[in-house]
């Protein structure tokens, strides 16, 4: 797969196969973080991969937490009772549980910077691109990743369970991996090049 193709072709996966990642895989994803662009060169950006069972258990627990907050509480518009009910059992069914996580930190144990303020959405900036490049690499390879924004509906819950300082880290996201469960099949983008883009 080259790379405009991992590009177009890539899209959130939420339901795995119950089957775990080859170690080499999983070293991939982790290393393609690495390689992102990272402001000053000075990669504030910190992991946690998750994948014991125990902990891929508490954690998929706390991410359907944090989903039914976001659907409940986030949302202008909340899903209706009806609604819940369905993506309920589809979480009983396995949604959102997956063979190996990852879990995206800015570090900000080390300051190099006069504006913290700044310094921080750069780390952020930095911690994106890894996110990416975690997800492109997976896809590369055949592996499903999911990029999830809702834990920090619910943080404290989330530096409690990866016993992780919050003053030194700050968490952006988890991610979920894993062989999908059926071939993914990027949707339709809302709006058209033409809508997003001014050239002047």
């Amino acid at each position: 797969m080259d790379l405009m193709e991992a590009i177009n072709t890539r899209t959130m996966v939420r339901d795995f196969l119950d089957q775990p990642l080859k170690e080499e895989e999983k070293q991939l994803i982790l290393e393609s973080a690495i390689r992102a662009p990272t402001a000053g060169g000075n990669e504030q950006w910190y992991f946690v991969a998750v994948e014991s069972k125990d902990s891929l258990d508490g954690l998929h627990k706390l991410l359907v937490d944090a989903q039914r907050a976001y659907f409940t509480e986030m949302l202008k518009v909340p899903w209706p009772k009806d609604q819940i009910e369905k993506w309920e059992k589809k979480v009983e069914a396995g949604l959102y549980k997956a063979p190996f996580y990852v879990a995206v930190f800015t570090d900000m144990r080390a300051r190099y910077y006069t504006r913290s303020d700044v310094e921080e959405r750069w780390a952020e900036q930095s911690a994106a691109a890894a996110i990416e490049n975690m997800l492109l690499a997976a896809h590369g390879m055949g592996i499903g990743g999911c990029w999830f924004g809702v834990p920090l509906l619910m943080e404290d819950k989330f530096y409690e369970f990866f016993k992780v300082n919050k003053e030194e880290m700050r968490l952006v996201a988890v991610l979920a991996f894993g062989y999908p469960k059926q071939k993914p099949s990027p949707r339709q983008r809302k709006k058209s090049l033409k809508e997003v883009v001014r050239s002047f």
